[in-house]
């Protein structure tokens, strides 16, 4: 893999992408204050909380990392690199007109559809251009390139749920909610995070990476997975979903395995808080895999509701909040420091770090997970806010270091 500054985004253009997405963050767990969190999970307040984190940290998150990493990996410079101008513009305005439409006026819906349609066409149609121009084609660029794909179906899918509530169309609701938060959950994040972890892991983690075939299990199983559910909609059975949960509970028990081998492999075992927020992040994944093969098996509701915590919270923030402690400080050494190794004294990469803030963060965030997480499973919502209370004071000092270190840009 040829890393070359050349291949990424400016940091000045993605500069918003990682504060929006770090300011959502502890604003998401402040928003759970104003919210019955104990309402059922397809209610209108609970839904409208997880587009919030989802469109605000999670996607800003991806996008912001896959726009410098993307290149990177397949060898390449974007195909339009100032398209990373407007990308989050229409997305945080789509996503107001979302929240206005499930807290207020539920005809605001379609409108912050449209516009997080258009917000996230650009950005997949953009890398699909990109990954055309590759000069190595794998196991890893192809599923980035699956997940693009399914990135699209995803968000036409809550348009369609969109229209279905301003009644211009008549459509299986239910079935189509099922559709679109597994289709984006599992076949747009879950595949790209495991395609990319395979190549962060060895480089941050110092471990082995596995071999293409290798992962090619897992990818492949998973994709066919969510095929199924894609097409669930177009039969009165539920014998498609069913498929879908299958071959995604063996897509991901693969992973799992192939996680084991690259972290058993390490050369040099270093616990900085990449590595812990890490484990944080696959030990939640592994207890939210269980939890759900829990609750298919069964059909108890708060396994579900634990299962679904400790994948957003657990598997997806830590693993976020632990890349970003190292791609950002990366990049701006990269960007920056690097054309003057020659010319002047530079910071080492590790110094661009605020270090004290980010343990202060990890302790918060982890203990905060720990409450919140029992309190889902003795089902004691005041227990649970404790835990949301340390995990908002957590994402307010992964903002702050954040800020601080997009400082020096």
């Amino acid at each position: 893999m040829n890393v070359s500054p050349n291949f990424s985004v400016s940091l000045k253009i993605m500069k918003p992408y990682f504060l929006i997405a770090s300011f959502t963050l502890p604003f998401s767990f402040l928003w759970l204050f104003f919210i019955d969190a104990s309402k059922s999970l397809d209610d209108l307040d609970i839904v409208g909380w997880t587009h919030l984190y989802m469109l605000g940290f999670v996607m800003l998150s991806i996008f912001s990392a896959m726009a410098q990493l993307g290149p990177v990996v397949v060898e390449t410079k974007h195909n339009n690199e100032k398209i990373f101008k407007y990308v989050w513009k229409f997305l945080v305005g789509g996503l107001f007109f979302m929240l206005i439409g499930f807290y207020i006026d539920i005809n605001y819906l379609l409108i912050g559809g449209l516009s997080i349609l258009i917000s996230m066409s650009i950005y997949a149609l953009e890398f699909l251009k990109t990954l055309k121009n590759m000069r190595r084609k794998t196991a890893i660029t192809h599923a980035m390139k699956m997940s693009n794909f399914f990135l699209l179906f995803g968000i036409l899918s809550g348009l369609a749920m969109a229209l279905n509530f301003n009644a211009i169309v008549n459509i299986d609701i239910k079935n189509f909610l099922n559709m679109h938060t597994f289709i984006l959950l599992f076949g747009f994040i879950l595949l790209l995070i495991m395609a990319i972890s395979i190549i962060l892991i060895p480089m941050f983690g110092y471990a082995k990476r596995i071999s293409d075939n290798t992962f090619f299990k897992s990818f492949i199983t998973l994709s066919i997975g969510v095929f199924f559910m894609l097409l669930s909609p177009l039969f009165k059975t539920a014998y498609m979903q069913q498929m879908a949960y299958i071959l995604s509970f063996i897509a991901v028990t693969i992973y799992i395995v192939q996680l084991y081998e690259m972290f058993n492999s390490r050369k040099k075992i270093v616990h900085d808080i990449w590595a812990r927020s890490n484990y944080i992040a696959f030990i939640s994944f592994i207890l939210s895999f269980f939890s759900f093969l829990g609750y298919f098996i069964f059909n108890y509701e708060l396994l579900l509701r634990l299962s679904s915590w400790l994948l957003l919270i657990g598997f997806f923030s830590f693993l976020i909040m632990a890349n970003f402690y190292k791609i950002i400080p990366f990049l701006i050494w990269f960007q920056k420091y690097s054309p003057l190794i020659e010319k002047q004294q530079v910071p080492m990469l590790h110094e661009l770090l605020p270090k004290k803030l980010s343990n202060l963060q990890f302790i918060y965030s982890s203990f905060g997970l720990i409450t919140s997480s029992f309190g889902i499973l003795i089902n004691n919502y005041h227990i649970f806010y404790a835990g949301v209370l340390l995990l908002g004071v957590g994402g307010l000092i992964f903002f702050i270091s954040i800020f601080k270190m997009l400082k020096a840009i």
